[in-house]
């Protein structure tokens, strides 16, 4: 039976006597014959839709994640093959499934995926590896959508929170301290990025809140910033300088306050020197030290053993940071380009700014560099300006480091009341130059949250975490020293490996959301692989949606019956 043909010949059949009726009427008569024959034609095309033809990839397979917005699911292709993960406000019609492997078991066709709405969760990410080919990334929500700050700091050390702020215009970001005091505050560039330091003071873990506020003030978001502050080993540092000048003051004054071991030899005049504990250039001595610093006057005075001691020192795993203050004598230039670094006087350049690099906004103060032109293919930029022009450079030389230091005055940022700035400059440079130590601390988890994974590196086997209500749980450590763990309780927790403890924060579920968002959107791009083109293209044929022709239909009947009344309201005649 042609049901399809049946219906076609009934519906012509009313529309006909519809249309002898309309002949009769004794006015609009074309008017309704036009609306009798519309009114047929949607009323069929309502009960037996039009089909159109879509292009389709037989192995491509939509995933709706959590956060598809209703404008993501209604622009979706008629023929896609679609799935949903749980969360997804999705119409009844798509399957539902409660995970990625389980979808790709139902679909073993699909090769490749298109990602639609906030992302993959993390259990998902592992089965999506090598087949994500397009992502559909809903609005991230305000806020902070990207934070990168350290789980622990030595005690006293100046530590840099960066991150990215979305979907908050003119706001302004605050760091507060565990007492509500604020130590650092900053607006956002025009991409919504911030840099904000601070101090360390006490040994312990503290937890630092992070604010972002709008154009009138108000408190848009806000986050924990976790900090575990440890009392480690203080470098030794050994300075040695040709004479005193307002830099080495700001320097031995920071290195004090930072409680490292500082030994220097401030030449004065011929045979007279100030000195500060007990510097030594001799072999055993330099056993010791973590990273020397010199200028090239007290280069100069080293005689050609002090100067080889100190070489092979470097080649032992001493850190050695050449500073400039002035003039370099053609020797000494000789002596340092056997080191990696050619230098040769140049014009004085301008001043140069370290105004983003140290996350100051407008108040940092412009500073000099030293008007040398240095040629070093292998050394790498130690620091640079907001320019981008190098300031100094670093290099291996066998087991150590040697670098060059062009910044000629960067005590004017103590002057300018930036002395965490100054604290931040100088902590980074001989934190990268000084002597590697022994001991690798193992890798913590910079953003753990209650029922996700947690990863470790560089455990011990008996390796174990313990929970602020003291529950202890052991580790599987696998063959490469790394193991998981999945939190069941926010708040502070204690990884306990080879006799040693290490904290580290865990976040509630629903704390955060946009920082949650803007790392689960991250995440999907990273699993983005080039599209391959698909062997298995196909046409498939689908019918249009019905409710368009159904309200056209309603329409055109509603308006039929109005004609059938007579103008002045009466009902109409019968035939």
């Amino acid at each position: 039976m042609n049901l399809p043909l049946i219906a076609a010949v009934v519906i012509a059949l009313a529309a006909l006597a519809g249309i002898v009726r309309s002949r009769r009427a004794p006015r609009r008569r074309l008017a309704r014959i036009g609306l009798q024959i519309l009114a047929a034609a949607a009323l069929y095309a309502c009960l037996f839709p039009p089909h159109t033809r879509e292009d389709f990839a037989a192995d491509e397979l939509v995933v709706l994640t959590p956060g598809a917005t209703a404008a993501q699911l209604a622009a979706l292709p008629l023929a896609a093959k679609a799935v949903a993960l749980p969360g997804v406000a999705a119409d009844a019609a798509v399957e539902r499934v409660p995970d990625l492997g389980t979808a790709l078991r139902r679909h073993a066709q699909a090769q490749r995926l298109r990602i639609v709405g906030g992302g993959l969760p993390q259990r998902d990410r592992d089965a999506a590896r090598g087949r994500v080919v397009e992502f559909d990334a809903a609005p991230l929500p305000g806020g902070v959508v990207e934070l990168d700050a350290p789980v622990s700091v030595p005690v006293g050390g100046v530590f840099r929170v960066d991150g990215r702020v979305d979907g908050v215009p003119d706001a302004r970001v605050e760091l507060r301290d565990p007492s509500g005091a604020v130590v650092a505050a900053q607006a956002p560039d025009a991409q919504g990025r911030f840099s904000l330091q601070a101090v360390a003071k006490g040994e312990g873990v503290a937890r630092f809140a992070l604010n972002v506020l709008g154009a009138d003030g108000a408190r848009v978001d806000s986050l924990a910033v976790p900090l575990a502050a440890r009392a480690g080993a203080p470098l030794k540092i050994l300075l040695l300088a040709g004479a005193p000048d307002p830099e080495l003051k700001y320097l031995r004054r920071w290195a004090a306050d930072a409680g490292l071991a500082l030994d220097s030899r401030l030449a004065l005049s011929d045979g007279v020197a100030l000195t500060e504990g007990a510097p030594a250039l001799d072999a055993q001595a330099l056993q010791s030290v973590d990273l020397a610093v010199l200028d090239e006057r007290s280069w100069a005075a080293l005689d050609a053993q002090g100067r080889q001691v100190l070489i092979d020192a470097v080649r032992g795993g001493l850190g050695l940071l050449l500073r400039v203050t002035g003039p370099i004598a053609e020797p000494v230039a000789a002596q340092w380009a056997e080191l990696g670094y050619r230098v040769t006087p140049s014009e004085p350049g301008a001043a140069v700014r370290l105004d983003r690099m140290l996350g100051l906004g407008d108040a940092a103060p412009a500073l000099a560099r030293r008007a040398l032109t240095v040629d070093a293919p292998d050394a790498a930029p130690l620091l640079r300006a907001d320019d981008g022009s190098p300031l100094a450079w670093s290099r291996n030389l066998g087991r150590g480091r040697v670098a060059l230091w062009l910044l000629a005055d960067s005590y004017r940022l103590g002057l300018a009341g930036a002395a965490s700035a100054f604290g931040t400059l100088w902590s980074e440079a001989t934190a990268t130059v000084a002597r590697a130590r022994g001991e690798t601390p193992p890798s913590l988890p910079g953003e753990a949250r209650v029922d996700e994974r947690a990863t470790f590196c560089a455990v011990a086997p008996d390796a174990a975490v313990e929970t602020e209500t003291g529950a202890r749980s052991e580790l599987l450590v696998d063959a490469g020293g790394c193991a998981a763990y999945w939190p069941e309780a926010p708040g502070w927790h204690v990884l306990s490996s080879g006799g040693q403890r290490w904290p580290f924060h865990v976040r509630a579920r629903d704390e955060a959301p946009a920082l949650a968002a803007g790392l689960t959107q991250r995440a999907t791009r990273a699993l983005l692989v080039a599209p391959s083109s698909s062997a298995d293209a196909q046409t498939r044929s689908l019918p249009l949606p019905r409710w368009p022709f159904f309200l056209a239909w309603l329409a055109l009947a509603a308006l039929l019956w109005w004609f059938e009344r007579d103008t002045t309201g009466s009902p109409p005649r019968s035939a």
